[in-house]
């Protein structure tokens, strides 16, 4: 193998082509989505599975496209249970937009066309997977090697001078696949030593030189990291840092090469000292004379790096009452009067509490006067879609946050 130094590829599931098949995918289905390519959520929205709410998925969140319903105008995509298991979930077109695709991932992806025997598809791959600088090395030497030996094969096969020539680019391959094993890419690996047996196949009486892999070895270790990619990556687009950390850890322990947990690896790890530092100012703070509003800032701003960070999450609950003050306070006597606004009680009450259980749901409150109320109209617009709300209980819902607002800035209704 030449090219040892290059990093790994992206991981991907083989069920994730399952799925595709599962939803009667057409590659040419429409010019705008292309199966098989990342597409990235535009907005906060919901992920649906069998009609029914999944997960909330971010803005700028990136998923694998599993098909494109133009006639429903929806786009299913690959989501990753907690479970680890891979389902189809849907969203509206609308809501999605074709993303550049990675070349690490291209890679991987023509590595399993050439496994699946989609030559032409897996050329493809190759080819723009080759147009990236810091790929271009590793994607040139996969293509000329699977180019050359699909090229002597299919020469081989009508041609029984040709087959010691077949053998010898059948042998390249599995060099290839060793040297990719060696580097840390099982996901590339693999699926390249599985595609030369099956082009080796198609030529009868062709000698097919052993593989010299551990295949027990490179499933178990492309498995886990293909796994801990996805569940990495959902996790690190909603903030659920600790949680992206270790599947992080676990997907380069399986696969030390991988090019996109590796750049993600300091990302989190740099968000979650962030959140550590906050959390020990938050700990100073709240034992300090009229600290509590300082130290339930710093909490605020730790959690919305780190949704997941269980020191914050407890020192939060330990200054539930506080928080509750700064986030949704109750609509009492003491809150009307200090609102002054027209809306009657009954209204704001019903709007706290579409707001405290209805806006719950995909994540906690946040510090009532972090935003603007222009700012949260935006919010609740958005949300709203997410948690299903009609309009008239997003304005309830308004309508209580801007009273509320004038209570926190007023210094709370007591």
């Amino acid at each position: 193998m030449k090219h040892p130094h290059c990093h790994g590829a992206s991981a991907r599931f083989v069920v994730v082509a399952a799925l595709a098949a599962w939803l009667g995918v057409s590659q040419a289905a429409s010019p705008a989505f292309v199966v098989g390519d990342p597409v990235r959520v535009t907005r906060s929205e919901m992920l649906l599975f069998q009609g029914k709410n999944l997960a909330g998925a971010a803005k700028g969140q990136e998923f694998t496209l599993l098909k494109h319903d133009a006639a429903k105008k929806q786009v299913f995509v690959a989501f990753m249970k907690d479970d680890g298991t891979l389902v189809a979930a849907s969203l509206p077109d609308e809501a999605a937009e074709p993303a550049a695709s990675r070349a690490t991932s291209d890679l991987v992806r023509g590595a399993e066309a050439f496994r699946d025997q989609r030559y032409d598809e897996a050329k493809r791959l190759f080819t723009r997977a080759a147009q990236d600088k810091q790929q271009a090395a590793l994607a040139g030497a996969l293509f000329t090697r699977v180019n050359g030996a699909i090229g002597s094969a299919s020469l081989a096969r009508t041609n029984a001078a040709s087959k010691t020539a077949a053998t010898t680019t059948l042998q390249t391959l599995r060099d290839t696949a060793e040297g990719l094993a060696k580097a840390g890419m099982p996901s590339l690996a693999l699926p390249l030593d599985e595609g030369t047996d099956r082009l080796g196949a198609q030529v009868p009486g062709l000698t097919v030189p052993a593989t010299k892999v551990d295949r027990p070895d490179l499933t178990k270790r492309a498995t886990i990291s293909q796994r801990s990619y996805l569940l990495a990556r959902q996790a690190f687009a909603l903030k659920q840092l600790v949680t992206a950390s270790k599947h992080v850890a676990a997907g380069l322990e399986a696969e030390p090469a991988h090019v996109e947990l590796k750049a993600m690896q300091p990302l989190v790890q740099k968000d979650v000292e962030e959140a550590d530092s906050l959390c020990k100012t938050a700990k100073k703070l709240q034992r300090q004379p009229n600290g509590a509003v300082h130290a339930l800032s710093a909490i605020d701003d730790g959690l919305k790096l780190c949704t997941d960070h269980a020191d914050l999450r407890e020192l939060r609950k330990t200054l539930a009452a506080a928080f509750e003050e700064r986030t949704s306070p109750q609509v009492t006597p003491a809150f009307l009067a200090m609102a002054k606004v027209g809306t009657a009680g009954t209204i704001l009450e019903e709007g706290r509490k579409l707001y405290t259980v209805r806006c719950t749901e995909c994540h906690d409150l946040e510090m009532l006067d972090g935003r603007s109320l222009a700012g949260w109209s935006g919010m609740v617009s958005s949300m709203g879609r997410r948690a299903g709300l009609n309009d008239t209980e997003k304005s309830r819902i308004l309508e209580y946050i801007g009273a509320a607002q004038k209570v926190v800035e007023a210094g709370g209704a007591k």
